[in-house]
């Protein structure tokens, strides 16, 4: 009875045995099939087509430029005796600020020297009108002397009395206007002497230059001790927190933006390690075409720009702006494009030839068109001749 037991059980360890040697078998033998199967098929990568509607964005290169820029003028001669810390940190300079100064002695001078002239006139004015208002009275009463005695010539008034009269009444009426003539003589020296006063103030007042506008010194002459000269320029001051770009646009791709005037425009300084993207609006286009260039001049203005922000004029940057949109349409990698016309579409096992449009491009991708593309399978993945004979299988 043992004996039989162990028979018995020996025989299930080999069936047991034996059942795993076909299973492996069997696993080794699909396992050569696939490999023989995908040996002979082309593996490839695809997408679903989802037609959409997309903007074509446009790449140009420009400059900054400030808004608001002006040239820093010595309005006086003179020498610069202060100037602002500012001027040496090249930092950011409030509207009203002082920039430099310069020796302003002579001008001070100069101003209380046309003041005590404006007051000896303004004087001179005053006893002049007293004698005036004085000289009015005698002249009333000589004419009243001289109508009486014309009343009464040839009574008691002898022709020499009213010829007496009557030269008295001339002298009158002639220191009169002797009088009237000197004080409008005066008053229009004193408009003179007011109008120096002025400018007397107005140089002392010039001998500080300050920021006619908030911003920065560019290109700055302005060190103490300099003597300077009416005229000269010592820099330019630089509105930095107002900026604009500036960039040319060909008449061909001009077209194809459309009312371009207040459109939004990504600006990129990518040579920045502060701050690579701007948002900006476009305010300003030429009013005709370049003939040379065959273009237009475009302007767009900057964000608010921060003060610690190093962005300034004559930084070069790439400005993006979308065009008109493309109805349904794609976006592809250029990859997945042949000759600038097709794609190839899954279907089935096979690739498909397929025509297609170039309409522009977007996110760093080519926008196509085509008909009947929607829901189907693009091929992505790049493929040759030799490869189009094959089975075509799609890993996703």
């Amino acid at each position: 009875m043992k004996n039989k037991i162990l028979n018995i059980k020996g025989f299930l360890v080999i069936s047991l045995i034996t059942i795993i040697l076909i299973l492996i078998l069997k696993f080794i033998s699909n396992e050569k099939v696939l490999q023989e199967e995908s040996s002979e098929a082309f593996l490839v990568e695809t997408e679903k087509i989802i037609l959409i509607d997309n903007e074509p964005e446009y790449l140009f290169y420009g400059n900054i430029v400030a808004q608001n820029q002006v040239d820093v003028i010595s309005q006086l001669p003179g020498k610069i005796i202060k100037i602002s810390p500012k001027v040496l940190s090249n930092d950011y300079f409030e509207k009203g600020e002082k920039i430099f100064e310069l020796d302003s002695f002579n001008y001070k001078q100069e101003l209380i020297k046309k003041k005590s002239e404006l007051e000896e006139l303004r004087n001179e004015l005053k006893s002049k009108n007293m004698i005036f208002s004085e000289l009015e009275k005698q002249q009333i009463l000589s004419k009243k002397n001289y109508d009486r005695k014309t009343k009464l010539v040839g009574d008691i008034v002898t022709k020499k009395n009213l010829e007496d009269a009557a030269t008295e009444l001339s002298i009158n009426n002639a220191k009169v206007l002797d009088v009237k003539s000197n004080i409008q003589t005066i008053l229009s020296n004193i408009k003179v002497a007011e109008s120096q006063v002025k400018l007397a103030q107005r140089n002392l007042t010039d001998s500080v230059y300050r920021a006619p506008f908030s911003g920065k010194l560019d290109n700055s002459f302005i060190e103490v001790g300099v003597e300077v000269s009416t005229g000269r320029i010592l820099g330019k001051l630089l509105n930095t927190l107002d900026l604009s770009v500036q960039f040319f646009v060909g008449e061909s791709i001009y077209t194809h933006l459309s009312n371009i005037l207040g459109k939004d425009a990504q600006v990129f300084w990518k040579k920045s390690n502060f701050k690579k993207n701007y948002s900006a609006k476009v305010f300003y286009i030429d009013s005709a075409v370049n003939k040379e260039r065959a273009g237009l001049n475009i302007k767009a203005k900057l964000e608010e720009i921060s003060k610690n922000d190093p962005i300034k004029p004559g930084v070069f940057v790439e400005v993006v702006i979308q065009g008109v949109t493309i109805q349904e349409s794609f976006l592809v990698d250029e990859n997945s494009i042949y000759e600038d016309k097709f794609i190839y579409i899954l279907e089935g096992n096979k690739a498909v030839r397929t025509k297609i449009n170039v309409e522009g491009f977007a996110k760093e991708k080519v926008i196509i068109t085509g008909n009947k593309l929607n829901n189907k399978k693009i091929i992505v993945t790049r493929i040759n001749d030799l490869n189009l004979f094959k089975k075509i299988i799609s890993k996703n």
